[in-house]
């Protein structure tokens, strides 16, 4: 395996803790601070991390992350923009 696949998420808890490593403390404290209708706006830059993790994935962990989004959701229909948007809530 190459350095470029060292992302191996295949869990929305993993997903959400290698987000949450990643980012600097005080970005950390002002979103866990936020509520649903702000969150919206960090959204679009999370949404872009969060592509970039899932992009250097192999594809057996991306369709295991996808099953596991819908378990939580319990969404049987969730495509993968509404699984992203489910795993920055």
């Amino acid at each position: 395996m190459d350095n470029s696949d060292r992302h191996n998420s295949n869990t929305v808890d993993q997903i959400v803790n290698e987000i949450i490593s990643e980012l600097p403390l005080d970005d950390r404290v002002r979103t866990a601070n936020l509520d649903e209708d702000r969150l919206v706006v960090i959204q679009l830059g999370l949404g872009k991390y969060l592509w970039h993790l899932i992009e250097h994935q192999t594809e057996i962990v991306n369709e295991k992350l996808m099953a596991d989004c819908i378990k939580q959701s319990g969404n049987k229909t969730l495509d993968e923009v509404e699984a992203a948007n489910y795993i920055l809530r």
